[in-house]
């Protein structure tokens, strides 16, 4: 017979304090880019074009692209003094000079973001991914610890019920996020 160690009490501490570290980094990222997702799926903020001054490389690395793009923001129905200068870091995309995209301006006057499928995909697998981080954590959290003592009753506890639930929605998140990082990769692929 095999005996199982149990964790003691300093390492469940250190494990408690990195979930929450965790938990806390990953509940900024789904915040933050679920009110970006937000704003790209048309929710809130104001429709206008963006028309791309110019885009440059800013990492010195050839296997990775890190594009800054200078342009102008006019909302809709808005004239050329209504535009707001606005510097879009990391985009992604080396947009030609002069391109004119659908974006959305978000509260502040500097923050917009591209609206339509391009825009939605590009945010979506950032909220699924962050909501599947979470997800796991409260697994964790959630799922009985293991014992070697034989399970005399056949039907799974509450909590085990509550751990499989919350594990599926792992899951689904997971296929989301894979499916929108995709579908943002082979956007960028073919732009």
């Amino acid at each position: 017979m095999t005996e199982s160690r149990t964790r003691g009490p300093v390492t469940r501490v250190i494990l408690w304090i990195c979930g929450g570290v965790i938990a806390f980094a990953a509940s900024f990222w789904a915040v933050t880019s679920t009110a970006d997702l937000a704003l790209s799926a048309g929710v809130y903020g104001t429709p206008g074009t963006y028309k791309v001054e110019n885009c440059y490389d800013m990492s010195s690395r050839r296997n990775k692209s890190d594009y800054n793009c200078y342009g102008d923001f006019t909302p809709d129905g808005g004239s050329a003094d209504d535009a707001v200068y606005v510097h879009l870091q990391d985009t992604g995309h080396d947009y030609p000079d002069g391109a004119e995209l659908d974006m959305r301006q978000g509260i502040e006057p500097k923050t917009i973001q591209r609206t339509g499928i391009r825009g939605v995909a590009g945010e979506l697998w950032q909220v699924a991914f962050a909501l599947a981080i979470l997800g796991w954590l409260a697994y964790l959290a959630i799922r009985p610890p293991k014992s070697d003592k034989p399970n005399r009753s056949r039907e799974p506890s509450r909590r085990e019920k509550a751990a499989g639930r919350v594990g599926l929605g792992v899951l689904g998140c997971v296929a989301v996020g894979v499916l929108g990082w995709a579908a943002n990769l082979v956007e960028s692929i073919t732009s």
